[in-house]
C-alpha cells in the first residue's frame, strides 16, 4: 500500500524521515555533506586554471572557446553556489530537521542545471573527434544523436519527478534516471575512443611527432578519465542501490568534472610549447630520439644525422712594417741617390747598337 506523503502533516513526514535516516546516519547523510565540501574545492580548481588560461592562451585563443570558456566559469560559480545554498538549506537553517533530505527541488535540478555546461563541453570534445577522424560525419552524427539523448532522458525525468512530492517517491524515476546516466556514459566512451583513434592514426613513425601525439593521448584519456569514472560509479551505485543518498555525491561533483577536464585541455597546450623550447634550447639534451621501428616495417624509416662542428680560434699580433726605399727623407743614402748622373750611366746606352753592347 502506497502512502501518499502530501496527505501527511510534518510532524508524520519527520518521523518518516528519521526513521529512513538514522538507521545509518553517516552513510545516509555524509555524503551529501562531502559532495559540497569537495564541491567548493574543486571550484577553487577551476578558477585557478581559469587563470592560467586567461594569461597565457586567451590573447591566441579563438572567439567561440574565449565565449565557452568564460561560460564554463560562470556556470561552476553558479553550480558552486547553488551547492552552498543546498548545504546551508539542509545543515544550517533546519539543522536537526529530516524532513528536508526527503524534498526534491535541489535533486531535481541537479542533472538539468549540470548539463548546462557539460553539454557544451561535450560539444567541444565531439568538434575535435570530428576534426582528428577525417570530418567523419557518420560518427558527428552519432555522437549528436547520443547528446540528444541524454537531453531526451534529463527531460523525461524532470517531468516524471516534477509531481513527486518526496524522495522515498522517487523509486519510480529511476528507470529514466539510468537511461539518462547510460547515454552520458555512453556517449563520453566514444567521444574519448573516437579522440584516441584520432591521433593514433595521426602517428607518423617520426620519433618526435609519435612522442607528442602519445602524450596528447595520455592528456586525453586523462582529462576525460574524471567524468566517466564519476558517471560510472553513479551508476553502478544507483543500480545496486538506489534508496541510497551516495549517487547525490557523484552528480554534485560530475558537473565540475568536465569542467577541470576542459580547461586541463587548454592548458595542456602551453605546458606542452614550453617543453618543447626548453627541449630545443637545450645544448645537450638530444633533438631526436633513435628511431623505434625496424627495417622492413612497411612504415617510415627516420634516418638520424648526428653533425658535430668544431669552431677554431687563431690570434695573432701583426709586426710593424719595415720602412720602404721610397722614403727618402729617412733613408741612410738619400743624398747619395739623389746625386747619380743617370747620363754618365751607360747601362741603358747603345741598347740599340749590338755591336757595342759587349
Amino acid at each position: 500500500m502506497s502512502v501518499d506523503f502530501n496527505k501527511l502533516s510534518p510532524e508524520e513526514l519527520e518521523g518518516i524521515a528519521k526513521t529512513a535516516f538514522s538507521n545509518d546516519i553517516g552513510l545516509q547523510l555524509g555524503p551529501l555533506l562531502l559532495g559540497c565540501i569537495f564541491d567548493f574545492m574543486l571550484c577553487g580548481v577551476v578558477i585557478q586554471q581559469f587563470q592560467s588560461w586567461w594569461s597565457y592562451c586567451k590573447p591566441t585563443e579563438r572567439k567561440p572557446i574565449v565565449y565557452l570558456t568564460s561560460y564554463a566559469l560562470v556556470h561552476a560559480i553558479a553550480w558552486s553556489g547553488m551547492v552552498v545554498g543546498y548545504a546551508l538549506h539542509n545543515f544550517v537553517y533546519n539543522f536537526g530537521v529530516f524532513r528536508v533530505f526527503l524534498e526534491m527541488p535541489y535533486f531535481t535540478a541537479f542533472p538539468v542545471v549540470g548539463m548546462a555546461s557539460s553539454t557544451l563541453i561535450q560539444g567541444f570534445y565531439i568538434e575535435r573527434s570530428y576534426r582528428l577522424n577525417n570530418r567523419n560525419r557518420f560518427l558527428l552524427s552519432f555522437l549528436i544523436i547520443c547528446v540528444l539523448g541524454e537531453w531526451t532522458a534529463a527531460i523525461i525525468l524532470l517531468v516524471k519527478v516534477t509531481s513527486v512530492a518526496s524522495l522515498l517517491q522517487a523509486t519510480e524515476g529511476v528507470p529514466h534516471t539510468r537511461a539518462w546516466q547510460c547515454m552520458t556514459l555512453g556517449t563520453d566512451l566514444v567521444i574519448t575512443a573516437s579522440i584516441g583513434w584520432g591521433l593514433w592514426c595521426a602517428k607518423t613513425g617520426w620519433s618526435h611527432t609519435d612522442a607528442l601525439v602519445k602524450k596528447l593521448i595520455l592528456v586525453t584519456l586523462e582529462t576525460q578519465l574524471g567524468p566517466t569514472l564519476l558517471m560510472a560509479a553513479f551508476t553502478i551505485e544507483l543500480s545496486i542501490k538506489p534508496d541510497s543518498t551516495i549517487g547525490v555525491f557523484f552528480d554534485i561533483l560530475i558537473p565540475k568534472a568536465y569542467t577541470v577536464g576542459y580547461l586541463a585541455i587548454l592548458n595542456t597546450r602551453v605546458h606542452l610549447k614550453r617543453r618543447d623550447q626548453t627541449t630545443s634550447a637545450s645544448k645537450d639534451a638530444p633533438q631526436l630520439r633513435p628511431n623505434t621501428y625496424q627495417l622492413g616495417s612497411g612504415r617510415l624509416q627516420q634516418a638520424t644525422v648526428h653533425v658535430e662542428t668544431d669552431t677554431y680560434v687563431e690570434t695573432y699580433q701583426v709586426k710593424e712594417p719595415a720602412q720602404g726605399l721610397n722614403r727618402l727623407d729617412e733613408h741612410p743614402y738619400a743624398e747619395s741617390i739623389e746625386n747619380l748622373d743617370y747620363t754618365s750611366n751607360l747601362s741603358k746606352q747603345n741598347l740599340n747598337k749590338p755591336t757595342q753592347a759587349f
